[in-house]
């Protein structure tokens, strides 16, 4: 799977499944109540690594947290992944993008936001699960994304 990711820098967003309600320590984020449904994590891989290596990462369930998306991840089963390769910091527009969205949720304040420059609410939206499909197929189109199911 990871031979189709690009080294590239770029952006990418995650969809992760929560099956059911959970109480989570978020580092120094604090605690929050996650329920059940459909959440996208954007973010961005402009380091050395790339988007291959950032998503490496972040696919796998690490028992020392760096990043705030590797304390929910061991709670939920990545469903897709969504990226494009560009230069620029897309995280914070995406994000923007998915908020806009009627059904839109956040369950973390500050999630994923804590070096953002634009004041994001968080980069951690939750969805119900019927909702999600209709929302990614209308991103996708109107960035020109990749997408990559997780089998």
């Amino acid at each position: 799977m990871f031979a189709n990711l690009p080294s590239a820098r770029g952006s990418y967003l995650l969809v992760l499944r929560i099956h059911q309600w959970i109480e989570l320590s978020v580092g120094r984020l604090g605690s929050f109540s996650f329920p059940d449904g459909i959440y996208v994590y954007c973010g961005s891989a402009l380091g050395s690594g790339g988007i291959r290596g950032r998503l490496k990462h972040h696919l796998k369930i690490h028992t020392s947290p760096r990043w705030h998306f590797d304390y929910l991840r061991p709670h939920g089963e990545i469903m897709e992944i969504v990226y494009l390769a560009a230069e620029e910091r897309l995280e914070c527009r995406w994000s923007q993008f998915f908020l806009n969205q009627p059904s839109a949720f956040i369950a973390a304040a500050g999630f994923g936001a804590g070096d953002c420059q634009n004041e994001c609410a968080a980069h951690l939206i939750g969805f119900p699960e019927n909702q999600i499909s209709q929302i990614l197929r209308n991103f996708t189109l109107a960035w020109n994304c990749q997408r990559l199911p997780i089998q």
